[in-house]
Parts: C-alpha cells; sequence; structure tokens
C-alpha cells in the first residue's frame, strides 16, 4: 500500500447498476529535479465490495481539501501504465505549528517581578 498527498478533485460513478464502479481523482503537485513545478492527475478506482460499502463517498466531502490518499499500485502490462485502486478512507493530518521555546532570560526577569 501507498499513500499518495494531494488535493481531492472529485468523485465520478460509473458502470451500470450491478456492475458499478468510481473513480476518485487527486491533484498532486510536487518539483522536479530542475526545480520546475509539476503537476499530475492521480486516479484511483474503486471496485466490488468497496463500492458496496461507499468508501468513495467519504471523498466526496473532501473535494477541494488536501487530504492524504491510501492506494494499491497495479502494473498494466497491456497499456503500459500503473494502475492505482482505493484502498482506504483519506487521512486528513491536522498541522501543528511548533510553539516559540521560551526565553530563559525573560522568565527570570518575569519571575523577578513577579516577586517584588
Amino acid at each position: 500500500m501507498h499513500i499518495i498527498k494531494g488535493t481531492v478533485l472529485g468523485v465520478v460513478d460509473k458502470g451500470e447498476a450491478d456492475k458499478r464502479w468510481a473513480i476518485v481523482a487527486l491533484q498532486t503537485s510536487a518539483k522536479d529535479r530542475d526545480g520546475f513545478d509539476v503537476t499530475t492527475t492521480v486516479k484511483a478506482r474503486v471496485f466490488g465490495d468497496s463500492i458496496k460499502n461507499g468508501l468513495h463517498n467519504s471523498y466526496r466531502q473532501q473535494v477541494g481539501v488536501e487530504v492524504y490518499m491510501p492506494v494499491t499500485c497495479e502494473v498494466n502490462d497491456r497499456y503500459h501504465n500503473i494502475d492505482y485502486l482505493l484502498a482506504g478512507t483519506p487521512l486528513r493530518l491536522q498541522e501543528v505549528r511548533p510553539q516559540p521555546a521560551p526565553n530563559p532570560a525573560a522568565t527570570a526577569q518575569q519571575k523577578a517581578a513577579g516577586a517584588n
């Protein structure tokens, strides 16, 4: 299993009533070795029990939000590309900003001022 970081573009339902499947699109961005921005759209497919359980619906609520999408990868020898299959619900990690370290000199002055 791999985890891809990107922004959810949308979810598209496909197929007939008995052969339903869906595509979850994720836009990723990175820099190449020359420093240029590279933007890629990753399309993960959803089949079988995952579609019956509504795994793709959790991504509908996250359109426009940056998430971490777990996928499994398969090599498609016929079309010479990599197929991505959705492996779980979106992971959304909240950013924790570091707090500034306390200044020992200022702390000593505050203690001294509080003692008076």
